[in-house]
């Protein structure tokens, strides 16, 4: 199949699960993408890149790993693309292996129960990256990870972070059987500061979830502790990825060893 007709078919998410494959758009997207040791296809560029010296670094470095590169009109990058303004350059990648590994230590994961924003889960892919979370689980109802929209909020995190998307009864036979604790963010629950300063299990998977609807019924049965952020009672409720990086930080921080002076 040609890269053009490729990247308008990937725009669907039934064909990035078929041919596992996904589109990334922008330069920096590209630059992160040919940096990071996902397998990329092929690029689709316009004339438009050639004259800019970060697009020429782009294609210097796709020429270095072998990577087909396919001139194209303005247009035609624009009926591939997902954005409005693609930058001239387009790339498809192979999805990377989704299999999460059983740990073998200290772990943190992060679960995505039936979050629907692209935005949202970009950021929170890359804040889970940034705060050493080991993978992002994504239940059903979430947005397909590899959406453009969510590839290009994750600023290049979803090429290093593990990610996977699994069934409920998947998820809960992994936590079973490696004995990873399931806590969730909830307004309903213990204040972040008191779970922080005590004791945590080695492992945990913290699930986060819509804003609306909240935690799914078997997910919200299955978990053991419930954390909440303490914050103004004028204030609803946070983002999801707000409070998701907020609950991360505090978690990580809790597990960091003590400092003596």
């Amino acid at each position: 199949m040609k890269l053009l007709t490729q990247a308008r078919d990937l725009q669907r998410r039934k064909a990035r699960e078929r041919h596992q494959r996904f589109v990334a758009e922008g330069i920096r997207t590209v630059e992160t993408l040919l940096a990071s040791p996902v397998e990329v296809c092929g690029l689709l560029v316009t004339a438009e890149l050639t004259v800019d010296q970060r697009g020429a670094a782009v294609l210097e470095m796709a020429e270095a790993r072998g990577i087909p590169v396919q001139s194209v009109s303005a247009s035609e990058l624009a009926s591939a693309a997902d954005t409005e303004t693609p930058q001239g350059v387009l790339a498809i990648a192979a999805i990377p292996a989704a299999e999460i590994g059983a740990p073998s230590g200290a772990a943190r994961f992060l679960v995505l129960d039936a979050l629907q924003d692209p935005g949202n889960v970009g950021t929170v892919i890359r804040t889970a990256a940034a705060l050493g979370v080991t993978a992002t689980i994504a239940l059903p109802g979430t947005v397909d990870l590899w959406n453009g929209k969510v590839v290009r909020s994750s600023m290049g995190a979803l090429f290093q972070h593990p990610v996977s998307a699994l069934s409920w009864e998947d998820l809960a036979g992994f936590l079973a059987r490696h004995e990873v604790a399931l806590w969730a963010a909830d307004m309903d629950g213990e204040p972040l500061p008191d779970v922080a300063s005590g004791g945590l299990p080695e492992r945990i998977a913290l699930v986060v979830s819509n804003e609306g609807s909240g935690l799914s019924p078997h997910v919200a049965a299955a978990v053991q502790r419930r954390l909440s952020i303490p914050m103004d009672p004028k204030v609803e409720s946070l983002n999801v990825a707000v409070a998701t990086s907020i609950v991360l930080y505090a978690l990580r921080v809790a597990s960091l060893p003590s400092q003596s002076s």
